[in-house]
Parts: structure tokens; C-alpha cells; sequence
């Protein structure tokens, strides 16, 4: 009886305006969301909210789409992260900390998102002056917030910026040694340079050594892609990567992830498209045909947003129902990118488990005209 109410609470979860069953399914299926950013989280409407509670009087933009033409001006990783910092930089105090986040955990459980593993840069706080102590002390009110009112669990991963020094990323490692009870893990994210693994193998061996658990972001096409996931799984012996679509253009690799069951975090829709607000299509469709290659390759793979907030891009639910429409993927193949999802999330066995079978029975009773068992 608990099972079957839980079942009718998920199945109310489904937006009304969905427009066929498969986006039912979809949006509907209990999913991790195990790459977003906190910072890309926040929405044009909300950069502007803050600014104005903040008396940022300065403040360069006044509207929303005044915004979404700035984030145009993103035309690759390094010009993305100016724009990106310039746009946080209204999030100030413990109550933005906490709004952001709030914001971002009742968009995605109407999505039936049931877990996340949320990357956080304190680097980019600290840097322009505000105290660590600030940022968790949000996102840790945020987290108690959503399991209590939306029944929606959160981990936090503290992402090291490759564009600083591996010093600043271990004195803030430092800072998290007494956050352990909600930071799960490390990463690393921002511009990626060849060999980066080899100035942060020390910060992660520091970082294991306290229990944290590992991932790295290995972005898409970037010259040395390969040899940086080789270095992440060797020196800095990561569980997942992030990105990581290069693992292909390698037989050697892929058996290499295989074998380690290394879990890799595809993210489609990152790229900004020619109009305010659009996914760029071509990046859509590298990443989306990449990861159904890796699911066909027996890698651990799942579908994830990355900055969907600032972005005004697709929350992992859309990115979902986008990535099934582009390849006419089977309901058993969008199925497997969650259950891989629960399978390499950073959760104990049992807790795990729990998910899982949270999964199949929505799959079992979900009432499809195509067949939704997993494969």
C-alpha cells in the first residue's frame, strides 16, 4: 500500500503540460542529477532579484533579456566562465546562498528528480571576499530545507578551479574538513589546460586520504582530452568524469573505464545557441549521440544538465525528453542512463538500493504503450 501511494505521488509529480507519454515517462522517472553546478543554477530572473535586494546599484544589466544577450557573448569555456563570474557576483550573504539553491531544488523535483550530487566553486566566493563560512552555511540550510519540505536529497562535491593554483584549492579543502557530513566529494572544473591532473595530484591524495570520495571534469574536445582522463583515472585515481564524451576516440580507454566502472556525467545541452536562451545544436547532438555510444559501449553513463540556470537552458527532466527525441532512444535506453545514474551516485549500498527499487517500480507501473523495462 505505501509502495502504490508512493507510485501516485511520483506519477502527480508529471508537469500537466507534457505533451506524450514518453515525455510522461521521462519527466516523471525517478533520476540523480549528479552534474549541476550551484552557480549555474541561478536564473536571469533571480541575478536580477538579488542585485536589487543587494543595492547593486551598479549592477550592468536591468532586464532579463539584457542578460540573456550577455551570455551570448560565451563563445567558449574561458570567455563562459568571465560572463559566469560576472553574473554571481550578486550572490552576497547566507540568505542568497540558500534562495539560489531553494530556487533550483523545487524546480528539478518537478521533475522527479529524488537525488543530487551538487558541484560547488567556494573559490569563486572567497576570491571576492566572501568568507566560506557564508557559502556553506546556505547551502547547508538549503539542503536541510529540501529533505524536510520536498523529499529531495542533496550531497555536495567542492569543485577546485583549474585556473588557480593547486595551493588555493588545498588551503580550501582545508576550509571543508568540517563539512564532511554534507561534502561527499572533490572535482575540478573552469578552463582546462593539458596535464592538469599532475598539478592537482597531490590536493586529491590529501583529499582521499580524508574520505572524500573523486570525480574530475574532462570537457568535450579539448586538445589533450584523452591524456587528461588517462591522468585523471591514474594520478588522480577519480570514481567518475565529467564530460569525459573523448573516452571514445580510445579502445584502450574505454576497456580501461570499463573495468573500473568509472562513472561518466554527460551534460548536452551546455552550449549557449545562436539565440538568447537556445541550446546550441551542434554540441547537442556530439554529446547526446556520444553518450548513447557509451551506453552501447557497456560504460557507466548518465544524462545530467551542468548550468541550466544561467544557461536558460534544459533542467535534467528536458534534457531527458531532448536527448530521447533527437535519437529516437527506447524508453529500456533512457531507463539505463538513471539506473546509472543511482548506480554511480556516492551513496551507501543500501540507501542505493532504495533507489533503484524506486526505479523499477515506476518503470513497472507507468502505464506506456512502449515497453519501459530496463535492460
Amino acid at each position: 500500500m505505501l509502495l502504490r501511494l508512493l507510485l501516485l505521488v511520483l506519477l502527480a509529480t508529471v508537469p500537466v503540460h507534457a505533451a506524450n507519454r514518453m515525455q510522461q515517462f521521462l519527466l516523471g522517472l525517478p533520476k540523480p542529477e549528479l552534474h549541476i553546478h550551484f552557480e549555474g543554477t541561478i536564473e536571469p530572473g533571480t541575478v536580477l532579484e538579488i542585485a536589487r535586494r543587494n543595492h547593486l546599484d551598479h549592477f550592468p544589466y536591468g532586464s532579463v533579456a539584457e542578460i540573456q544577450q550577455r551570455m551570448g557573448d560565451a563563445k567558449d569555456l574561458p570567455s563562459f566562465i568571465r560572463v559566469y563570474e560576472e553574473l554571481l557576483s550578486v550572490i552576497r550573504t547566507e540568505d542568497d546562498f540558500y534562495e539560489v539553491a531553494m530556487r533550483y531544488f523545487r524546480r528539478v523535483r518537478q521533475q522527479n528528480v529524488v537525488y543530487v550530487e551538487m558541484f560547488f566553486d567556494p573559490q569563486m566566493h572567497t576570491a571576492r571576499g566572501i568568507p566560506y563560512a557564508t557559502v556553506i552555511a546556505g547551502l547547508r540550510r538549503a539542503r536541510q530545507d529540501a529533505a524536510a519540505t520536498l523529499g529531495l536529497r542533496c550531497e555536495f562535491i567542492l569543485c577546485f578551479n583549474r585556473d588557480r593554483s593547486a595551493e588555493s584549492a588545498l588551503a580550501h579543502l582545508e576550509k571543508a574538513l568540517p563539512d564532511r557530513d554534507i561534502i561527499i566529494g572533490v572535482g575540478t572544473d573552469n578552463p582546462e589546460d593539458a596535464g592538469f591532473p599532475a598539478r592537482f595530484a597531490p590536493v586529491f591524495q590529501r583529499a582521499a586520504a580524508a574520505g572524500f570520495r573523486l570525480t574530475s571534469h574532462c570537457d568535450v574536445d579539448i586538445k589533450g582530452s584523452g591524456e587528461n582522463i588517462r591522468d585523471c583515472l591514474g594520478l588522480l585515481q577519480v570514481e567518475r568524469i565529467d564530460h569525459g564524451v573523448n573516452v571514445l576516440d580510445d579502445p584502450a580507454l574505454i576497456a580501461r573505464a570499463r573495468e573500473k566502472h568509472t562513472g561518466f556525467t554527460v551534460a548536452p545541452a551546455l552550449l549557449y545557441g545562436p539565440a538568447p536562451g537556445a541550446v546550441n545544436t551542434f554540441y547537442f547532438d556530439r554529446c547526446a549521440r556520444a553518450a548513447k555510444a557509451m551506453l552501447d559501449a557497456g560504460l557507466l553513463v548518465t544524462l545530467a544538465s551542468d548550468d541550466p540556470g544561467i544557461m536558460c537552458s534544459q533542467y535534467v527532466g528536458e534534457v531527458y525528453v531532448a536527448t530521447q527525441a533527437r535519437l529516437d532512444l527506447s524508453a529500456a535506453e533512457m531507463v539505463a542512463f538513471a539506473r546509472n545514474g543511482f548506480a554511480m551516485a556516492w551513496l551507501p549500498a543500501a540507501d542505493k538500493a532504495r533507489y533503484l527499487a524506486l526505479l523499477d517500480a515506476y518503470v513497472q507501473h507507468f502505464p506506456s504503450p512502449e515497453s519501459a523495462a530496463a535492460p
